[in-house]
């Protein structure tokens, strides 16, 4: 089995503290967690888009070198389920 990018296991790093803290308290959310690992809301909620892809298409996420190339592709997916749901 080959090595996961880094950008993969960091977004599953960082939506597994998300999960642990939104569980610990209902206040929890993207900013409380964005302050508390000293990153962007942008680059948190990326993360987080992308771990919660991964339990889709986690295969297809592993092939993507770069996590520009994985959110190109997860925001296309996203685009077909919205249109499916509306057809």
């Amino acid at each position: 089995m080959s090595e996961q990018p880094k950008w993969l296991v960091k977004a599953k790093e960082t939506y597994s503290f998300h999960r642990s803290k939104l569980l610990s308290t209902d206040k929890w959310n993207t900013t409380k967690t964005a302050k508390a690992l000293r990153r962007s809301i942008g680059s948190v909620s990326e993360d987080l888009m992308i771990a919660r892809e991964c339990r889709i298409n986690e295969k297809v996420l592993e092939r993507f070198k770069y996590v520009y190339e994985a959110l190109e592709f997860i925001r296309e997916q996203q685009a077909k389920r919205e249109l499916e749901e509306i057809e």
